[in-house]
């Protein structure tokens, strides 16, 4: 995780320097001084909204279940979640770990817990193959799909199929799970925890359509957070074309395996506002700002509660 992480921040000052090179660097300080702070208010509670949407798709497992818990204990868990995902880079799966363990100190059963967390992993997984969808019918509605994101796209897609065949294959139940694979060690305890017959709701498609469209939620909460940011730095750019970049750099970052995307999702997301138009020193500094709300901001909150959650 440390390695990652240092290595992660290497990539991102590299291209953040690369971008201030070949920019004008006296332009990229005035725009970050310059930002319109009503702007960055905007962002804020955009921000604020996505870890609402996040702890909704729980409570709405939860609730499949005949469990209900406040929206407000499931956000937090939310920005636990958040931390986790950014600390220790598993596809999404270390802060659900977190948070299984979190559902259990609430009263949860280790059944209903991780059914709550693989139907909101499965949710997760199809939200961002609906986005990525949309993504590349924008970039060929515009004229700005290339061999590499064809072949981006190609290579999330098959990753993506394995992870969602996979955990709708556990679904079924453990004793569908070939013997040598229920021996794993941690696939074990998974596999035990999930039983021979998992709640229904990992299997509830009104659930996983209203998860979904949570997911989808949030994930055009972060594009509209990188979009507020855009304009309080003067930037205009379409919000389909903010949709995109956001979309293809957490392909990138998905696909990278570094801690919350470092370098590579920052690198990726230049490069697709370049190819709408957006001016390098504004590209640089939205991506650096956008870091700010999405990876420092929750990083303090979160580690705190991670803590809180792990010890308690």
């Amino acid at each position: 995780m440390r390695t990652g992480l240092i290595t992660g921040l290497l990539l991102l000052c590299v291209v953040i320097a690369v971008g201030a090179h070949f920019g004008k660097g006296e332009e990229f300080a005035k725009l970050v001084q310059a930002a319109k702070p009503q702007w960055l208010g905007v962002a804020l509670v955009l921000q604020a909204a996505t870890y609402v949407c996040a702890g909704a798709v729980w409570s709405r497992a939860l609730a499949r279940q005949g469990h209900h818990r406040p929206l407000l204990q499931m956000v937090r868990l939310g920005i636990v979640k958040v931390f986790m995902d950014q600390a220790v880079p598993s596809a999404g799966i270390s802060g659900n770990v977190l948070v299984a363990r979190g559902l259990g100190r609430r009263g949860m059963s280790h059944r209903n817990a991780v059914a709550t967390v693989l139907a909101g992993l499965i949710s997760f997984y199809i939200a961002n193959g609906l986005a990525l969808a949309g993504t590349l019918v924008i970039l060929w509605v515009t004229g700005r799909v290339s061999r590499f994101i064809a072949i981006l796209a190609t290579v999330f897609t098959i990753v993506l199929g394995v992870f969602l065949s996979g955990l709708l294959w556990v679904t079924r139940g453990r004793k569908w799970v070939p013997r040598w694979i229920r021996k794993i060690g941690p696939l074990k305890t998974f596999l035990s925890a999930v039983g021979d017959h998992p709640p229904h709701v990992v299997r509830d498609s009104a659930f996983f359509t209203e998860a979904a469209a949570l997911q989808l939620a949030l994930i055009a909460l972060d594009a509209a957070t990188l979009w507020a940011v855009l304009q309080s730095l003067g930037a205009t750019i379409p919000a389909v074309g903010v949709f995109a970049s956001y979309t293809m750099a957490s392909v990138v970052a998905m696909l990278s395996l570094l801690p919350g995307g470092l370098g590579t999702f920052d690198g990726t997301a230049i490069a697709m506002l370049r190819a709408f138009r957006v001016p390098i020193e504004a590209a640089v500094a939205a991506t650096v700002l956008l870091r700010g709300f999405t990876f420092i901001l929750p990083l303090v909150p979160g580690f705190w509660l991670a803590r809180s959650e792990a010890v308690k």
